[in-house]
């Protein structure tokens, strides 16, 4: 009806944009200036030719190996909970889990970021955010290879079903593992420069 269209625009001038507005004030007004840890030149250098294993791209795909490793068998119980209707009662193996997860992708993407720098590569916050985040292409394709196998769905309608909440979770994952792993490679990189003393 019009006049829940009409409240919804209202909520969003007198909620949202307000909100919006003195966030952004706020967030620029509390950030201040940057402050690095050593100086940094106004040009980018140019980048050297990559090897193969230093290529942004491949250590993106690589990246995500261990991670999903260290949780696969753990998602066959979860989508066996989720998707065959069958009883979960491990939440404290689950939490292990978890936090093997997070651990692992900080591990990975430090090195991964060392990696790189080694390789005179300065884009580090982008591809350390894809880096860890990618685990989550690997859990949708568990995802596939689960559906075709573990699963008796059929139809349109249950294989939408199936795979926008796949999505969904694994694009909420890649997030989570992508926004921890590239936390973790800022503060290893402000770390290292600001151990590095130059006259």
């Amino acid at each position: 009806p019009f006049s829940a269209l009409v409240w919804i625009v209202t909520a969003w001038f007198l909620l949202s944009l307000p909100l919006t507005i003195a966030g952004t004030i706020l967030g620029r007004n509390w950030s201040g200036a940057a402050k690095f840890p050593c100086r940094v030149n106004s040009l980018p250098r140019q980048i050297p030719v990559h090897r193969w294993y230093t290529h942004p791209a491949t250590i993106i795909a690589i990246t995500g190996w261990l991670p999903f490793g260290s949780i696969f068998i753990e998602m066959y119980f979860i989508f066996t909970s989720f998707w065959n209707y069958k009883f979960y009662y491990v939440y404290g193996f689950m939490l292990l889990m978890y936090v093997i997860l997070i651990i692992v992708s900080v591990c990975v993407t430090i090195v991964a970021t060392y990696v790189l720098l080694n390789a005179e590569d300065y884009r580090w916050p982008w591809i350390s955010f894809l880096a860890s985040g990618s685990t989550s292409v690997y859990v949708f394709l568990y995802s596939v290879y689960y559906f075709a196998v573990k699963t008796n769905m059929s139809g349109f309608l249950q294989t939408a079903y199936y795979f926008s909440y796949m999505g969904l979770f694994c694009l909420a994952l890649g997030l989570m593992c992508g926004t921890i792993g590239a936390a973790a490679a800022r503060i290893f990189v402000r770390k290292i420069f600001n151990n590095l003393h130059v006259d």
